[in-house]
C-alpha cells in the first residue's frame, strides 16, 4: 500500500473510531464540540505520524510532523462541520 492510500485509509477508520471514543452522546456545548476535535486532531494526528515515518523514514520528523498536524486539523475541522450541522 502506497503513503496516500494509506494516509486516506487511516483518515477514515480515525473519523469513525474518534466519533465512536468520543462523538456519539457529545452535546451543542461549543466547549465539548472543541474538546472533541482537539481529541480527535491529536488522535489522527499520530496515526499519520507513524504511518508516514513507517513508509517515509528517510523524511525528517518535523516536516512529517508539521504536514499531518495541518492535515488532521483541517480533516476533522471539516468533518466537525458536517457532522454537527445534521439536526
Amino acid at each position: 500500500m502506497n503513503l496516500g492510500t494509506g494516509v486516506l485509509l487511516i483518515t477514515l477508520a480515525s473519523m469513525l473510531l474518534t466519533w465512536l471514543m468520543f462523538g456519539v452522546g457529545i452535546d451543542n456545548s461549543r466547549k465539548k464540540q472543541i474538546i472533541y476535535w482537539l481529541k480527535s486532531t491529536v488522535f489522527l494526528w499520530a496515526a499519520l505520524v507513524l504511518w508516514a515515518l513507517y513508509k517515509e523514514p528517510e523524511i525528517s520528523f518535523v516536516i512529517v510532523g508539521g504536514v499531518s498536524l495541518v492535515f488532521s486539523a483541517l480533516a476533522n475541522l471539516l468533518r466537525s462541520g458536517w457532522v454537527f450541522m445534521l439536526p
